[in-house]
Order: C-alpha cells, then structure tokens, then sequence
C-alpha cells in the first residue's frame, strides 16, 4: 500500500472512531465543562484555584472563568475563600457536580467495558502499545513542523 493510501485510510477509520457515541463521550471529558468537572474529582484532595485549573487543562484562563461561571449556575461548583490565600477562591465540586461527573464517567467505562471484552486482553494489550507509540511519534513530529 502506497503511503498516501495508508494515510488516508488511517485517517477515515479514525475518523469513524470518532464519530461514535463511545469516543464522543470520551472527547466530552476532554474538553469544556465535563473537563474541568472530571479534572476536580480526581482531585478533590487538593485546594484548586481557577488559576491551577487553567494551567493544569492548558485551558485559557477566560475560557476556565467562563466554564466556572456556567458551572456554578448549574449548581455543580461553588466558589468559597482559599484557605491557604484570602485573596484566593478555590473552586469545589457540589455532591449535584460529582454525581452527574458519575454518571457521565460510568457511562463511558460502560462503552470502553464493550470494547476490551470484544477485543480481548491481547488485542487490547496491542491497541494500547499502538496508542502509546503513535502518542510518543506524534507528540516527537510535533516539535519538528
């Protein structure tokens, strides 16, 4: 197969990938407001900022006051005085926030159990290793356009 037919074909099966329900409810997580969601409960240990969100999701930090605002509205953050820093707001998820970032998270691993029953322990193992290599190739050619 030439190289540009092996180009494209990758790029039309990613691309079907992507268009499924499963990789959309992945990509929800990655990006917006689920992000930041998702991103406060693996870490609701620690006191986070609206700052340390912006630099932590490489977000802007008026796109993070946006997401904050929207989210508040919603019920699923608040906004209390830091207590490392008057001057500071730390931003906490309410129980509303952690059960939909549940709900959306269960959702998800229900999606991504399909998949590594269907492909097995060795494909799947092999799916991850291809992963994990196009991640490091890209992220290298990245730097080089």
């Amino acid at each position: 197969m030439e190289h540009f037919e092996l180009r494209n074909h990758l790029t039309a099966s990613l691309a079907k990938l992507y268009d499924m329900e499963a990789f959309s409810c992945l990509a929800d997580f990655l990006q917006g407001e689920l992000h930041v969601l998702h991103y406060l409960s693996q870490n609701s240990d620690l006191e986070i900022n609206p700052s340390n969100l912006s630099d932590k999701l490489n977000v802007s930090r008026p796109r993070i006051t946006a997401a904050l605002s929207t989210l508040r509205k919603k019920g699923y953050v608040t906004m209390e005085m830091s207590t490392e820093d008057r001057r500071r707001v730390s931003v906490v998820l309410t129980r509303d926030g952690e059960s939909f970032i549940k709900e959306k998270q269960d959702n998800v691993e229900r999606y991504f159990d399909v998949l590594v029953k269907g492909l097995g322990e060795a494909n799947g193992l092999d799916l991850i290793r291809l992963i994990e290599l196009s991640i490091e190739i890209m992220d290298k050619g990245e730097k080089h356009l």
